[in-house]
């Protein structure tokens, strides 16, 4: 009998031995470059059942603001796994738009930052247990619409990008494009012009993508964002808020994500 119950004993030690070395859970994305460190967080679901889709949203010039990773929320409670980004590194979030445009500028003066910098947070984000590797999604808003898009100039693999509001000009040459494209626009934005408009359709039918572009009477740049006519006002700068065109485009997305 005292030999029975050493060996449960035993056994009993050598399961917890195993459980405590076992390896937990972590949602956290987060990599290196120089002094900067950029991290991110899986955010999942309250409630679901299958591995799912994931939907990489990119910040406006200002950085990752509570408005953006409210979006992350929103889409968490339409059943997505998100992935709020943050492209400047060290949460560094922008004062005033001329700091701003500091963090900004080297993007579109070299693509290949933001490209490579979106590769490597999704590369992360697909190990997680909880999302399916191929169905991958960006998004992005202002100069994030601007790098998702030329995410997917650069041919990579993923199933959709999203821009509200971007920049349209290309950082690089359209290649192999895989993913199919939304961009959103309002027809009074004079930082996205009819011209610009123009171009990147005649682009996107050169490259024989996939494609759709949504343009909102009346809606200028950030449109979106429900501060944006706060902040317009105070730095002079051609920036509102819209209620129909944010409510719309945001239907526009969740069709996008369920077709």
């Amino acid at each position: 009998m005292k030999s029975f119950i050493s060996l449960v004993l035993l056994s009993a030690f050598i399961v917890g031995c195993s459980h405590t070395k076992k390896e937990t859970y972590s949602p956290i994305v987060s990599f290196k470059e120089g002094e900067k460190t950029f991290t991110s967080k899986v955010e999942l679901p309250k409630e679901f059942k299958t591995k799912l889709p994931l939907v990489v949203i990119v910040h406006e010039w200002w950085g990752r603001t509570p408005y953006i990773e409210g979006r992350g929320k929103m889409l968490n409670e339409e059943g997505y796994a998100t992935l709020v980004v943050d492209l400047f590194g060290n949460d560094e979030i922008a004062k005033n738009p001329t700091q701003a445009q500091g963090l900004a500028t080297p993007f579109y003066k070299d693509a290949q930052i933001g490209i490579k910098r979106l590769d490597k947070y999704i590369e992360a984000a697909k190990k997680d247990p909880h999302v399916d590797p191929s169905q991958v999604f960006v998004i992005g808003y202002c100069f994030g619409g601007t790098q998702a898009l030329n995410l997917a100039r650069s041919g990579a693999d993923i199933k959709g990008v999203v821009s509200f509001h971007g920049g349209l000009a290309p950082g690089l040459k359209a290649q192999n494009i895989q993913a199919s494209i939304l961009a959103i626009n309002g027809l009074a934005d004079p930082m996205v012009p009819a011209k610009e408009r123009a171009a990147f359709e005649k682009e996107m039918k050169s490259a024989k993508t996939n494609f759709k572009v949504v343009n909102y009477k009346g809606a200028t740049h950030a449109f979106t964002n429900p501060g944006a006519t706060e902040i317009g006002k105070k730095y002079n700068i051609p920036i509102a808020y819209n209620k129909k065109a944010d409510e719309g485009s945001w239907k526009n997305l969740l069709e996008f994500l369920r077709k």
